[in-house]
């Protein structure tokens, strides 16, 4: 049986990264330091989510064959 990501999650992830890098580039432009913050947190959520996907399904396949 094969287990995928959902293509809606991971889109979401994919999404959270880009608003993230275009808070960073805003951040640099306007040499906010808060957005700049922001911009680095936003974007290691999106990396984080995307990875927990990941993560995620390979433990769910090793699981089911297991079984």
């Amino acid at each position: 049986m094969s287990v995928r990501v959902s293509p809606i999650s991971k889109f979401a992830a994919i999404m959270i990264m880009a608003l993230g890098i275009f808070t960073l580039i805003g951040g640099l432009a306007t040499g906010y330091l808060i957005l700049l913050g922001s911009g680095i947190g936003i974007t290691a959520l999106g990396i984080v989510l995307y990875a927990l996907l990941y993560w995620f399904t390979r433990k769910v396949q090793k699981e089911i064959k297991g079984a």
